[in-house]
């Protein structure tokens, strides 16, 4: 009673557990026709992981109603929240009325509002506890109830000036993808990752496995270097400075070396000039520490002179992105070599955190009954059959009072889940006699019959015409794999004798559903025929008509296997037929 007025209840438990959201705001509009108990949106909208989540929940309150279950006509008048369990780590609750308890008479509406930001991704099933005060027939009742809902937290992506990573929790374990944010372009960039878990990785994107609970620091250092240009070597030129003032040629030989110089541009046409050397055909220029920041770049040599023109002893084009020894060759007799290092020029650093939370360990038990799945832990259960929820269980334990599979999901505090082991129970199998036609009721996926141990060859149907006394049984199997048998002790009297497909034919055979039965000469007038189907359930029946052939529409049953059974006052005919 009161399922969907519980889950206004819910939303309202849970606010209150925390009381650290501000204020609710309610929604008028909220309503249902017929009146019942209701909430406005029925589910909460998703979260994220990491992130702040604020969401208002209205509910409506109706002084009375008629409680769908019963048909009885209920007079609402208290609601108490009592208590709540499951809701995610980092979000709070809370109603509008600070103690959860509500007078439907005095005010049909309330309100609560979900807030906070949620640790860790997953689904979890919150499970409430209200008392209903109702009054109904002339009494008053207080109706404890308990029911679940669903609130999930989907997986977050972190970040940080370093990097992003998602997702960033799991449950067990957490395969996680990082990606650094910081680019140096054209400069080089490196990156150093302690992925916490005792791995490293110089990727600008690493994944890794976090296989075990715990909370793990991820660091990340991200390194732009710079190609700077620390050493000159100019080993000798050409002799295109000699004959000026300076280094005036006499009798075919200079007088004088030059004083050479270099002149960097880079590609804006900024200039550094170098310090000149002093009358030698090769100089050396160290600790330079020039960033090559701006490319292109170009070196170009020169003689000083005092008086006349500096002499142009020739460029060199430095390749953009080249790193250690880079020799030149200018073709006319310059030559030499550039000392080119990476060196760190700004250094990025971040750190963050990956959280595993345990997921629960589940001990599955089963008597034949009961199936049970247990953890040291406290947990919040829901419970399947065949797929579909079973109301009004939450505990570690659920009755296995229906056929099909049976298994339970397991929720715990951080929103981990577990599944229990899937037990099948099976149903039962019993063989009916009906004259000396055999059959077994239920929808099984085969069928095998055997008479005194022995397998009858082509008996896969439900039914069987016996042919003989004896001890049959039958074997089937369903679709969840579950191998039943029954025996039955058949006994003929001298009524129950037989004649089948050599006296009693139909054709064709297999049919559309129209065939023609060759009855056998002693088949009395207004003998019943009837025509069971794969189930063993007659579902035609006609008297028998004069002339010794009849014909039967059948057009529309299903396609199958089926039973045609003539029973006279002596006896009783039977063949089988298939319709496709």
């Amino acid at each position: 009673m009161l399922r969907i007025f519980l889950a206004t209840a819910f939303l309202l438990t849970t606010l209150c557990t925390q009381a650290q959201c501000t204020t609710c705001t309610i929604d008028f509009v909220c309503n249902t026709v017929p009146a019942y108990p209701t909430l406005c949106p029925l589910q909460p909208i998703d979260a994220v992981a990491g992130q702040a989540y604020e969401s208002d929940i209205t509910f409506w309150l109706p002084t009375s109603f008629t409680d769908p279950g019963t048909g009885i006509d209920v007079d609402f008048l208290q609601m108490t929240i009592t208590s709540v369990s499951g809701l995610p780590f980092g979000m709070d609750m809370t109603t509008n009325d600070p103690l959860g308890i509500y007078y439907p008479p005095q005010n049909q509406f309330g309100c609560a509002r979900l807030c906070g930001t949620p640790i860790g991704s997953g689904t979890y099933t919150v499970a409430i506890n209200i008392i209903a005060q109702v009054s109904a027939s002339g009494f008053t009742l207080n109706v404890p109830q308990s029911f679940s809902i669903t609130l999930v937290v989907q997986p977050g992506t972190g970040s940080n000036a370093g990097f992003s990573y998602t997702p960033t929790s799991g449950c067990g374990e957490a395969d996680v993808q990082f990606t650094a944010l910081i680019d140096g372009g054209a400069s080089p960039t490196s990156y150093a990752w302690d992925l916490g878990n005792g791995n490293a990785s110089v990727l600008s994107s690493p994944s890794t496995t976090y296989a075990a609970p715990g909370t793990y620091s991820v660091s990340l250092t991200t390194t732009i270097g710079g190609y700077v240009l620390t050493d000159v070597l100019l080993n000798g030129v050409g002799d295109n400075w000699c004959g000026d003032v300076e280094e005036p040629s006499l009798f075919g030989a200079c007088t004088g070396n030059p004083d050479l110089y270099f002149v960097l541009t880079d590609g804006n046409g900024n200039t550094f000039t170098s310090s000149s050397g002093d009358n030698s055909t090769s100089e050396a220029w160290h600790d330079v520490d020039r960033v090559l920041g701006v490319p292109p770049y170009s070196i170009a040599f020169f003689d000083e002179d005092l008086v006349s023109q500096d002499d142009d002893l020739g460029t060199f084009n430095i390749p953009t992105g080249s790193n250690g020894a880079v020799p030149f060759a200018l073709g006319n007799g310059t030559f030499g070599s550039l000392i080119i290092a990476v060196q760190p020029q700004q250094v990025f650093s971040a750190i963050d955190t990956v959280r595993v939370f345990p997921a629960p360990q589940l001990t599955t038990t089963y008597d034949g009954t009961t199936l049970c799945a247990t953890d040291t832990l406290p947990l919040v259960y829901l419970w399947f059959n065949d797929g579909d929820t079973v109301p009004g269980v939450n505990g570690s334990c659920v009755p296995t009072d229906s056929i099909g599979e049976w298994w339970g999901m397991a929720t715990n505090v951080f929103g981990c889940t577990s599944f229990s082991d899937t037990i099948v129970v099976c149903p039962t199998v019993t063989i009916e006699a009906n004259g000396l036609v055999l059959l077994v009721q239920g929808d099984f996926s085969s069928y095998a019959w055997s008479l005194n141990g022995d397998l009858i060859p082509g008996a896969d149907d439900p039914f069987l015409v016996a042919t003989s006394g004896g001890s049959y049984t039958v074997s089937v199997t369903t679709d969840l794999g579950c191998v039943l048998t029954d025996t039955y002790a058949l006994l003929i009297t001298g009524i129950m004798g037989v004649t089948v497909h050599s006296t009693l034919r139909a054709y064709p055979n297999p049919n559309k559903g129209r065939f023609t039965l060759e009855l056998p000469p002693d088949v009395t007038m207004n003998a019943r025929i009837d025509i069971l189907d794969p189930l063993g359930r007659v579902c035609f029946t006609t008297k028998r008509i004069a002339g010794s052939q009849q014909a039967m529409d059948l057009s529309n049953i299903q396609a199958g296997h089926y039973l045609v059974v003539i029973q006279t006052e002596a006896r009783r005919y039977a063949t089988m037929i298939v319709v496709e």
